[in-house]
């Protein structure tokens, strides 16, 4: 019988025979997941899209995965029917795929076997192909939105490991069961409970904690763990076909023992799979892409010189929350780092905020790239900065009312505003509540605003406006154009050395590189020098993979870089100029070896 409550069936749909339906559970899926799109994933990733651009990509992504659900449950239909199995009369389907325990036995253990697989097979043919779409980086929408459907059907594959029920794995458990009347079913239901209780209680404890992000991820973890008792309650177990109607033969002691050693092994390995799919509070950072950054640097043609060598810019993969399975990789492999989660999206700050600063630092460094660039080959190349953004406004400054977050201060009592310094040094030197005249462009408008300063925080100390700001980015002027289109980074400023020698090397008929693969790190300023960065731990192992000789590393980053670096050698970089010196001392790569595959 099915349970006609609050979570009965509202939509229904036909595929061949089978009667599909969807219950009140995506009354609270989609509202979660759109939730998560436009506020976690798409800011992320995209912090310059408008909200309606990213409402409608966000849309977008859930037809894509409501598709992949479709394709999963496609999977089993097509190979149950071409095995000869039988269908269930309703399947309901969920956020996992449809509900395993709803589909009667196959006649023979490798028809189950094959028909319960052939669901999450789908999903990793699925995840293979959107990842070499997003591999291509044709289009950012189609970027983001592959990204997204290859996790997604990679989380479909491995959550249906689970050797319970209403996952799939929960068929293939049962294979292995006692053959007694109904207790294959049995077990699998079961321990489904189990699973969505445990489950619930690592879902309270990581709520219990306070930690950043904790809410988000302890309610994700209680969702799920609501959606295994939806998919037990709503669709109960078929009657097994083989309990009742099929002759099982007898089979020597020997092999039901073997069958039973593997069968206890395959769950325990499922099991684990599954599990590492655990959410955690915890932050992480990794190794991430190590990347040529020539096919991201255009110039004019009658400018540029192709050579044999690369250049290469490594990123870090920083996550939170992360999985219990990234956590247990990191106490074995030290490229990875377990940080608090406070330390890499801080507690005054919402991940649109840090997206939308890391993807304007980007921007910055693109920008002084090619300026330093041209300029190192001898070209006339001009930074105008643009002034000072507000990123946030202190609730308590009287500016609260005049100011905005996305405001760019141009001048300040006539004085033209380059750098968040020379804004700081210029407030400093007003009288304490005193009022500033500042000009400010606002959604492409100058505004001229009369803001009164706030009161010293401390006893004689300087005054203050009550913001927080960061650079706006500059115009530049070059004597061509020199086109930055970063691949597969998303924001940051730690490419600009990079940057920086590939327009260089693009418009010197020598190759810098001398035909090797030379590594690298560091912010770029307007006068060459180089900054520091972090995660140079986790970069010089993405360039060590890569297969890259040397490693350019500002000297902040120097010690760390060097005590992490096996094979590759580490080389203290303070200016552009001297990074172009140091390559150019060594010796150039044989021709042959440098035309070697790579």
């Amino acid at each position: 019988m099915r349970y006609p409550s609050f979570i009965d069936n509202t939509i229904k749909f036909r595929t061949g025979h089978l009667k599909v339906l969807l219950n009140l559970s995506w009354l609270m899926v989609l509202p979660a997941g759109f939730w998560g799109l436009i506020n976690l994933y798409i800011p992320s990733f995209a912090a310059f899209l408008t909200p309606l651009q990213t409402s409608a990509l966000a849309i977008l992504i859930l037809f894509l995965a409501a598709g992949s659900l479709a394709y999963h449950l496609l999977g089993h239909r097509l190979v149950a029917g071409a095995l000869k199995g039988h269908l269930p009369d309703n399947l309901d389907l969920f956020l996992f795929g449809d509900a395993a325990q709803a589909w009667p036995q196959a006649d023979s253990g490798w028809r189950e076997a094959a028909i319960a697989a052939s669901g999450p097979a789908v999903n990793l043919l699925i995840a293979v192909l959107s990842y070499l779409v997003w591999n291509a980086q044709i289009d950012t929408a189609l970027n983001l939105s592959m990204l997204f459907v290859s996790a997604f059907n990679l989380w479909l594959l491995v959550i249906n490991l689970i050797p319970a029920f209403p996952l799939d794995g929960g068929r293939l458990c049962r294979l292995f069961w006692p053959d007694a009347t109904g207790q294959r079913s049995q077990f699998a239901m079961r321990f489904g409970y189990l699973v969505a209780c445990v489950l619930t209680g690592w879902g309270i404890f990581l709520i219990a904690q306070r930690a950043r992000f904790s809410l988000e991820t302890g309610l994700t973890t209680l969702l799920f763990a609501l959606l295994m008792l939806f998919g037990l309650r709503v669709q109960p177990a078929n009657r097994l076909i083989s309990d009742h109607t099929v002759d099982q033969p007898e089979r020597p002691v020997s092999n039901i023992l073997i069958k039973r050693l593997f069968g206890g092994l395959l769950i325990l390995a499922m099991l684990t799979a599954s599990a590492a799919l655990v959410l955690t509070n915890n932050g992480l950072e990794a190794p991430g892409l190590a990347l040529s950054v020539e096919p991201m640097v255009s110039v004019p043609s009658r400018y540029r010189h192709v050579h044999p060598g690369t250049f290469i810019l490594t990123s870090v993969v920083t996550q939170t929350s992360i999985t219990a399975g990234e956590w247990l990789l990191a106490q074995v492999d030290p490229a990875l780092k377990i940080v608090p989660p406070e330390s890499l999206i801080p507690a005054n700050e919402t991940p649109q905020q840090q997206s939308q600063q890391d993807f304007q630092m980007l921007d910055q460094s693109e920008s002084t790239a090619a300026v330093v660039g041209l300029r190192l080959a001898g070209y006339p190349a001009q930074e105008v900065s643009k002034g000072v953004l507000i990123v946030a406004v202190d609730p308590a400054s009287p500016a609260i009312t005049l100011l905005k977050s996305g405001d760019i201060i141009t001048a300040l009592n006539g004085v033209a505003i380059k750098t968040t310094t020379g804004l700081i040094k210029l407030i400093q030197a007003q009288k304490p509540d005193s009022t500033v005249h500042l000009a400010v462009e606002r959604n492409h408008q100058q505004l001229e605003l009369d803001v009164p300063l706030m009161s010293p925080a401390t006893p004689n100390g300087p005054p203050r406006i009550g913001i927080t700001i960061q650079p706006a980015g500059s115009d530049i002027v070059l004597p061509f154009p020199v086109k930055i289109t970063p691949q597969k980074i998303v924001g940051g400023p730690s490419a600009g050395l990079m940057f920086t020698l590939t327009v260089y090397n693009a418009l010197s008929p020598t190759d810098l590189t001398g035909g090797r693969k030379i590594a690298g790190t560091g912010t770029i300023n307007p006068d060459g020098t180089v900054g520091p960065i972090g995660g140079v731990e986790q970069k010089v192992a993405a360039a060590e993979a890569a297969g890259a000789e040397y490693f350019l590393s500002p000297p902040d980053n120097y010690p760390a870089a060097l005590a992490v670096a096996r094979h590759i050698k580490v080389i203290e970089i303070a200016t552009a100029q001297q990074a172009v010196d140091f390559l150019r001392s060594l010796p150039a790569v044989p021709a042959a070896a440098s035309q070697a595959p790579q």
